[in-house]
């Protein structure tokens, strides 16, 4: 199933008040850590996450990530719990054939997971047979959202506590 962007925010936030988007324009500096953090590039400096909220709570934070698996993009919408773990991957767009879409019972594999050096395909992650572009743009863009929480949510509220 494909969710649009509200019906994908809405899957992923049900008991959600507000889902709050928050818009970052990347430094030079914060692009490259995340870069090298991910061990995947990334190419846009504009990036926008969604906050959901219930009261004053924060649920987690939701980002739009799309890439090119073959020669066609995917989109997922991933959301990371606010300590840190994956808690949802949403299937947004796909345009490849449908046999390499990425099976839900293979996305399953992710949840909780957090940025480790085993988190990579043929590590902690396994493969799928007769889609191994599919595992290993999934697993780049899941490293990516990952490694982006760590520079935008993590790292500032450090800085902001200090």
């Amino acid at each position: 199933m494909y969710y649009g962007k509200q019906d994908a925010l809405e899957a992923a936030f049900p008991d959600a008040d507000e889902i709050e988007a928050k818009r970052f324009f990347l430094t030079e500096e914060q692009r490259e850590q995340i870069q090298n953090l991910a061990g995947a590039p990334l190419e846009d400096r504009l990036l926008t996450l969604h906050v959901g909220k219930k009261a004053d709570k924060i649920l987690g934070y939701a980002f739009l990530e799309t890439h090119e698996v073959r020669t066609m993009p995917e989109t997922l919408l991933i959301v990371v719990s606010p300590d840190g773990g994956i808690a949802k991957i949403l299937l947004a767009a796909f345009y490849e054939p449908p046999e390499y879409e990425a099976p839900k019972r293979w996305l399953e594999q992710f949840d909780r997971a957090k940025l480790t050096p085993g988190l990579r395909v043929n590590r902690d992650i396994k493969g799928i047979a007769g889609s191994t572009l599919t595992a290993h743009a999934v697993t780049s863009g899941i490293r990516r959202v990952l490694a982006m929480y760590q520079i935008l949510i993590l790292d500032q509220a450090t800085k902001e506590s200090e």
